[in-house]
Formats: structure tokens, C-alpha cells, sequence
């Protein structure tokens, strides 16, 4: 962190189970997150459904975990015919 110019980019290793990837999933898959943020996460969950389909199946944003959208200012993406397929597939 001292030895990069902030907004740099650097590698990253991380170790973390199964209940801290949904956790983070619910956040950073979130339309509010940045898009970056999101393309990053969602190669990590690409990465996970090659080893493990069903633990993928639960990374998912806060919405779609909780059937509703608990942000103060909604992006609306609940409102979608998307929203609605992926909270039908992961209530299955």
C-alpha cells in the first residue's frame, strides 16, 4: 500500500469460507457497488461455479438473498424481469 500510487492496480490473495463469500457476494454483486467492484466479484464467482456449481448458486446480491431490496436508495433493479428469474432460481 505505501510503495503503490492509490487507484493502482496489484494483486490480491485472500483466504475465506463459504459463509464470508456469500457475505461479500451480497454486497458486491449490489447494482450500488461500483463497476469494477462488480466485473471483479463476479469473475471470482465465475471462477468458484468451475469447482463448486451449488456454492455459487448462493453468491448473490443482498436483494436477491433477502427477496427485497433493503437500500435507503433503491437502484430499481428489483423492479427487472432479470431480478425476478434470478430470485426465482435461488429460492429452487
Amino acid at each position: 500500500r505505501d510503495e503503490l500510487p492509490q487507484g493502482s492496480l496489484n494483486d490480491m490473495a485472500a483466504s475465506v469460507n463459504a459463509q464470508a463469500l456469500i457475505n461479500i457476494s451480497r454486497k458486491r454483486l449490489c447494482s450500488k457497488a461500483s463497476k469494477e467492484t462488480r466485473e471483479a466479484w463476479r469473475a471470482v464467482k465465475a471462477e468458484m461455479e468451475k469447482v463448486d456449481p451449488v456454492m455459487a448458486s448462493a453468491m448473490v446480491p443482498e436483494c436477491v438473498y433477502r427477496g427485497f431490496c433493503p437500500e435507503r436508495m433503491s437502484c430499481m433493479f428489483v423492479k427487472t424481469e432479470v431480478y425476478r428469474r434470478m430470485l426465482e432460481e435461488y429460492r429452487r
